[in-house]
């Protein structure tokens, strides 16, 4: 689902640990006697509201707040689906167009002011009810909710979508009584009775009923955050319905039925996540996939979870002053900088003696994802050669990339799926995801004649100067965009650098405002649907095709499989789909990311889940071990 940054955000000089971990009073006395993880992170989290979601960072918070309907079993691979808010799956109808579910009974929100209070003074909260996944719907289709990429997966699938969308936009911004209107694709039929209403048949329903950005939202959050202003709401200074916000944007007003719940948020600060004391009685899992018992996978099985009270993550833009506080003990997990790699991992890719001996533990595992750089199909230049798109393809050194910028950590991406996905094989590899200068040079020979002929450049003048933006703004941002300067260089191409933090990037995306820029895509769903979808020409419109890339063979042959359930023929229109993808060149292919991670010896329950959020819930500690290491 989501859109994710390459590296570290900004350039932090002359930082010292100190202030990292200089909580204010307010919050050490919330994790008094608490079991307390401490961790870091780098990019700054866009959004706050599931509606809205569309990247990692964001979705890595919201995860442990919101939930779904379905999720993913923790530790079973490959990964499974499991029903989350939902009681089970769901009844289909024998054209497949209607999908009934019933919803879990007793599930409860965390105590919010929204809810009101009680007599005691202290926040109420209140169950879980059908109605509240429809507000979640209705508000992910609203007009006045940029929601893009949650809007995209169900904009042509769900009966009424245009219809209530219409609607909503001669509503103002403020005014929420939009959300009494009906939306004949999804339907409370009773408070624990669930049903959907499909336009076709949509086999990857199930998958994007996992994903947070369709968690229920209560309409109390609209009427107490949204209907005033305030840092608490409640409607003690009502503002015009013109100057009202549609969008989720104060951390209290972030109100979920998961496991944690935000204590604080400061984007570029602190944020704390604190135990839900009202989630439901739920146990870890008793069955794993191979392995997992011998790793102690399976050691707190059948305890309530969560394990931990609360997660601390502390805003560290540089990964050189996050390593020094995993190297002080201070947090509990870390990337390795690439700088400090070779002091750290031998040569065979496992961890040294010296690191294994303090009981630190290297886990190594691949993401469902591919990193790129985007060629913005509406430029006049890019998006005017096929060649030269194929020509800067070839030029780029890939594995020099991977040994260079992530020693090693990255296997080449050699079409527009991941390798573990179906239809890879098949469709690998692209004849352009290769470094061979002479055939790039072929290639811009050819460029030349298409950019004439489209009256871009004059005969005999040199190639215009492209711009390429990138995700971060430190150290190692500008040796990768140095780095793509000197390949480009190789067929005389003159290339400008622009670095920007992640939600600027981000926006200027949104605007149509880059030619190049580096980006990524990481898997929602097992399925290349969900790659395939970022070039489908309606997505353009909804922000997820934001290549601008148009082909109406790709098109007819994405529409036919996208409605059709697993099996041969759906594959080969796959393959048919990604051959043209390859010979196209929408985005040049760099990368599929593999990470190193290290681990202090007091975290137990680690597996890195490839598509699942929220899974922090089944992590433990052994606040004694920590002690006893001289962790904090």
């Amino acid at each position: 689902m989501k859109t994710f940054y390459v590296l570290a955000a900004i350039v932090v000089l002359g930082l010292s640990l100190a202030p990292f971990f200089l909580l204010h009073n307010e919050d050490t006395s919330i994790l008094k006697g608490k079991i307390v993880a401490y961790s870091t992170y780098g990019a700054k989290v866009r959004s706050l509201d599931p509606a809205t979601c569309g990247d990692t960072m964001s979705a890595a918070v919201q995860g442990n707040v919101y939930e779904s309907l379905y999720g993913y079993h923790y530790l079973q691979r490959p990964v499974t689906l499991i029903p989350v808010l939902a009681e089970g799956m769901p009844e289909v109808s024998a054209d497949g167009l209607t999908y009934t579910l019933k919803i879990r009974q007793g599930v409860k929100y965390c105590r919010n002011e929204c809810f009101g209070r009680g007599e005691d003074g202290a926040p109420k909260t209140r169950e879980l009810v059908a109605g509240d996944f429809v507000l979640a719907f209705k508000r992910i289709i609203d007009y006045h909710i940029t929601t893009t990429m949650a809007f995209a997966f169900i904009e042509d699938k769900l009966v009424g979508v245009k219809e209530f969308r219409d609607r909503t936009r001669a509503y103002d911004p403020g005014d929420f009584s939009r959300y009494e209107l009906p939306l004949e694709g999804v339907k409370a039929v009773d408070d624990h009775t669930l049903q959907f209403r499909l336009t076709v048949p949509f086999p990857q329903l199930l998958y994007v009923l996992a994903i947070d950005n369709y968690a229920p939202i209560p309409r109390e959050v609209i009427d107490y955050y949204l209907s005033a202003t305030g840092s608490f709401g409640g409607g003690r200074k009502p503002i015009p319905i013109r100057e009202r916000s549609a969008e989720i944007t104060d951390y209290h007003a972030v109100v979920g039925t998961g496991a944690y719940y935000l204590e604080k948020f400061i984007d570029g600060g602190d944020i704390i996540l604190v135990r839900n004391p009202d989630f439901r009685d739920e146990r870890y899992p008793s069955e794993g996939a191979p392995g997992d018992r011998e790793v102690g996978l399976l050691r707190d099985a059948g305890k309530r979870l969560p394990l931990i009270d609360a997660n601390v993550m502390l805003y560290v833009a540089e990964e050189n002053p996050a390593w020094q506080l995993f190297e002080k003990r201070l947090v509990d997990i870390s990337g390795i900088p690439r700088q400090m790699y070779s002091q750290v991992i031998s040569p065979d890719a496992k961890l040294t003696d010296e690191w294994a001996k303090m009981g630190i533990r290297l886990i190594k595992y691949a993401d469902p994802a591919i990193y790129w750089y985007v060629f913005n199909m509406d430029d006049k230049v890019v998006g005017a050669s096929k060649s030269l798109r194929q020509g800067m393809s070839l030029a780029f050194n890939v594995e020099d990339y991977i040994q260079v910028i992530f020693n090693g950590r990255s296997i080449r991406a050699l079409t527009y799926v991941p390798s573990s996905f179906e239809g890879y094989k098949e469709a690998a590899p692209s004849p352009y995801a290769r470094f061979d200068l002479k055939a790039a040079r072929e290639k811009m020979d050819q460029a030349r004649k298409e950019l004439e002929a489209a009256g871009v450049m004059k005969p005999g003048k040199d190639f215009p100067e492209l711009t390429l933006d990138l995700g971060g703004q430190d150290e190692t941002e500008r040796r990768i965009g140095e780095f793509a300067q000197q390949q480009f260089k190789q067929i005389g191409l003159k290339v400008k650098i622009e670095l920007n933090d992640w939600p600027t990037l981000q926006k200027k995306v949104e605007n149509k405002k880059c030619q190049i820029y580096a980006m990524g895509w990481h898997a929602d769903y097992p399925d290349p649907e969900n790659f395939l979808q970022l070039y489908y020409t309606p997505n353009i419109a909804r922000l997820t095709n934001n290549s601008n890339y148009s082909n109406p063979q790709f098109d007819k042959l994405y529409k036919e499989a996208a409605v059709m359930m697993p099996g041969p023929e759906r594959l080969e229109l796959y393959v048919q789909a990604l051959k043209i993808l390859n010979e196209d060149c929408p985005v040049l292919l760099l990368t599929e990311p593999i990470s190193f991670v290290l681990v202090q010896p007091w975290v137990g329950n680690l597996k890195y889940h490839p598509i699942g959020y929220g899974m922090f819930k089944y992590r433990s500690l052994d606040v004694g071990a920590r002690e006893k290491a001289g962790g904090r």
